[in-house]
C-alpha cells in the first residue's frame, strides 16, 4: 500500500504521513486534519521512522495517572527518526509534489462552504373559491 507524504500548497507546512490504497482515501485521512483541496503529496518510497535507543513497549499501556495527564508524552517521538531515503524527500526536497485534488464536495456530495437554497415559494392560491362545473351526462344507447 502506498505511503504518502503531505503538505499545504500554500505554505508547504507538514500535513502528516498517511498509508492509503489511493489518493481518494488519502483525501478522507487528510479531511481529518484540514481540506484535502489545500494539500500536495508525494507518494513515498520503501522506508519508514526508526528509533536508535530503546522507546516503550508496544502495546503502550495506560494507567489510570497517564489518563489524566494530557501533558505526558507516551511515545517518545523526539527520539525518532525517518530512514535516509525517507530523510531525503524530507529535508532535501527530492520527489514530485502533486496536488490532491479532492475537494470537500468530492467526499461529501455537497460544497460545505455554499449557502443553503432559497425555500421554493409558496404556491399561490385562488382568491375566490373553487366552482363546480356541470357535465354533460352521455345518453344510454
Amino acid at each position: 500500500m502506498p505511503t504518502y507524504l503531505v503538505r499545504t500548497i500554500k505554505k508547504h507546512d507538514l500535513v502528516g504521513i498517511f498509508v492509503a490504497p489511493n489518493v481518494a482515501d488519502l483525501a478522507w485521512l487528510i479531511d481529518e486534519v484540514l481540506d484535502p483541496a489545500a494539500c500536495e503529496y508525494q507518494r513515498l518510497p520503501p522506508g519508514g521512522i526508526i528509533w536508535e535507543e530503546p522507546a516503550v513497549t508496544i502495546p503502550i499501556e495506560m494507567g489510570e495517572e497517564e489518563e489524566d495527564e494530557e501533558d505526558e508524552v507516551l511515545v517518545p517521538w523526539a527520539g525518532a527518526r525517518a530512514t535516509e531515503i525517507w530523510a531525503n524527500h524530507l529535508y532535501g526536497g527530492s520527489g514530485k509534489w502533486t496536488k490532491v485534488g479532492v475537494t470537500l464536495e468530492d467526499l461529501y456530495g455537497v460544497d460545505p462552504d455554499a449557502p443553503e437554497p432559497e425555500p421554493p415559494p409558496k404556491p399561490v392560491r385562488p382568491s375566490q373559491p373553487g366552482r363546480v362545473l356541470p357535465f354533460r351526462r352521455r345518453e344510454a344507447k
